[in-house]
């Protein structure tokens, strides 16, 4: 029988680190709501963000087990562990790219928050974020959770105000939900898919292919597999609320927002005013704290991490990441980026499923830091 054991402690922090990895710049700017659910309108926004919370609480309930079970040594070999050898080192390079080019979007939206608010060069404020990026994944994965699981809650916090801020025009305006979720679609805004049931998949496929290796590292450091399923679904549960607030709040303020690259940051500055200073260096830090992880997960395929290889290459990689975050608007570098990597995650979620449900025995693979009890059979449920 698997060691079920479960600090609750753990638990908040492995789900507050979710939080912050989960909220970067496509959270905490608005875009990512915007492009996959409140282009839809307030009632198939909700659906959206219902059906995306289900398929992504599923995928971390999963993951975040196999990452306890499977001790690997780096957090790539997952892809070898559900895909065989060949295929397996296609998804990790895949990976490894997009890893990459959302650790250079991400840069990219603080960057245009930073602009927007504090008026200086969008470019200035990438350097910024990307040098502070740099320095916190030099200490270490464990060390990262740490530091992003405190962050993580102060995230949900200050968006959520958002939220709430829509409510209360709601309440004072009940027409306003019905006559902007038709608006909305003919304001020109960027949209990943007309079909709002797939928009929600392609949104969850994106979550599987961007946070694969996280998923893993964060159930690694958990002493239980219940453990570490708990700290996902937690973090997939508050997160997933904090975006149904935003997809209402941009569809209720979509006067606000229009021809905004931080639309949050734009409905703030309207109806919260006095919390704009506080604001505006929050979405920094959503941004920032998933920037960082990003760096480590992908610098961590090359070395091991607090070695001198692993910061000198976290080094080359940001000077790298640095230029090329600041060559194309942010909106339309996330247009790019989020629908690709879903359409690429659609074999690989029919991968998992296959060897968690199908045949446990497909693909052999051998960790060598699995301890005790790796099969699934021993988890006790």
């Amino acid at each position: 029988m698997e060691n079920q054991a479960v600090s609750w402690k753990k638990v908040c922090i492995i789900a507050g680190a979710f939080c912050a990895f989960w909220i970067g710049s496509g959270v905490a700017t608005g875009q990512e709501a915007m492009q996959f659910a409140a282009t839809h309108g307030a009632f198939k926004g909700m659906a959206i963000n219902i059906l995306y919370m289900l398929l992504l609480m599923f995928m971390g309930y999963v993951l975040y087990g196999t990452g306890q079970r499977e001790q690997f040594d780096n957090p790539y070999d997952v892809f070898e562990y559900y895909c065989g050898k060949h295929i397996g080192q296609v998804y990790l390079w895949f990976t490894v790219v997009l890893s990459y080019c959302s650790y250079v979007v991400m840069m990219a939206g603080a960057g245009a928050t930073i602009h927007q608010y504090y008026g200086v060069s969008t470019s200035t404020g990438t350097y910024f974020v990307a040098i502070l990026a740099c320095l916190t994944a030099i200490l270490g994965i464990q060390k990262l959770l740490d530091v992003i699981g405190v962050i993580g809650p102060i995230k949900i916090v200050f968006l959520s105000i958002i939220g709430f801020y829509a409510l209360g025009t709601i309440a004072g305006n009940p027409d306003v939900l019905a006559t902007n979720s038709v608006l909305v679609s003919q304001a020109g805004f960027k949209q990943i898919t007309s079909i709002w049931p797939w928009s929600a998949v392609l949104w969850a496929l994106l979550g599987l292919i961007y946070g694969i290796t996280f998923f893993i590292v964060s159930g690694q450091v958990c002493q239980s597999v219940k453990e570490a399923r708990m700290g996902a679904i937690l973090g997939v549960f508050a997160t997933c609320v904090v975006l149904s607030l935003l997809t209402i709040a941009e569809v209720v303020y979509l006067d606000l927002i229009r021809g905004q690259q931080v639309p949050t940051l734009a409905i703030a500055k309207s109806v919260a005013p006095f919390l704009t200073k506080v604001f505006a260096p929050i979405i920094v830090l959503c941004i920032y704290s998933a920037v960082a992880s990003l760096l480590l997960l992908v610098t961590r395929k090359f070395a091991e991490d607090k070695t001198k290889k692993f910061n000198l290459l976290a080094v080359c990689l940001t000077v790298v990441g640095m230029f090329f975050g600041t060559l194309l608007p942010f909106d339309q570098l996330a247009n790019i980026l989020y629908p690709i990597s879903g359409y690429i995650a659609i074999a690989l979620i029919g991968f998992i499923i296959y060897k968690e449900f199908i045949n446990k025995d497909a693909f052999p693979y051998k960790c060598k830091k699995a301890s005790v009890n790796t099969s699934m059979d021993d988890i006790a449920e």
